[in-house]
């Protein structure tokens, strides 16, 4: 399946498995993103990695991964707070993506990555900022996290090395916690 395919598959699982209401939020969701199927794509593969413990999904097992998950969710919490959570983290990767951020230290970081094609760091970057926004760090731990970012991809940039980012913040719950343990489930 193509992007398009596999985000046109999700949208009909998602008009049978919710309300009408909740199809029209999750709707909206899809709406922000401007039409751009393959960023909505993108960001419905960097949320999943997150959900997933930091293992990206196989681009073309998106559309079973995202119907598993999400079937999986609903019978733990209302599709309201599923769509919330969905909601919060695509506002992050909006604002990271296309780099509305006001802060002037924030945004250049955000840019950096972003230049340096970092993309895997994303579902890294979507915790942080949900990290941010809920007020377990502040400013200072989120640009030192960012800056850790931009390093880290830097080194890949000079030295050619293959790092995978997409788990990052399990590693760093690891240093910090002595768990593997995530957050993302709320």
């Amino acid at each position: 399946m193509t992007k398009k395919e596999t985000i046109q598959s999700i949208i009909k699982f998602l008009e049978l498995a919710l309300s009408e209401n909740a199809f029209m939020f999750f709707y909206d969701i899809k709406k922000s993103f401007s039409g751009d199927d393959e960023l909505f794509f993108d960001f419905l593969y960097h949320y999943l990695t997150i959900q997933k413990d930091g293992t990206a999904p196989l681009e073309d097992r998106l559309y079973a991964d995202f119907c598993t998950y999400f079937s999986h969710m609903l019978e733990i919490q209302s599709e309201e707070k599923v769509l919330e959570q969905i909601a919060r983290y695509a506002k992050y990767y909006l604002m990271l993506r296309l780099e509305y951020i006001e802060d002037i230290d924030f945004a250049r970081s955000i840019s950096v990555i972003n230049a340096y094609e970092a993309w895997d760091a994303y579902p890294f970057l979507l915790e942080v900022m949900d990290d941010y926004e809920n007020n377990r760090i502040d400013m200072n731990g989120l640009l030192d996290m960012l800056h850790m970012v931009e390093d880290l991809a830097f080194k890949r940039l000079q030295t050619g090395e293959q790092n995978c980012l997409s788990g990052l913040g399990l590693e760093i719950n690891k240093m910090l916690y002595g768990t593997n343990e995530s957050r993302h489930a709320g």
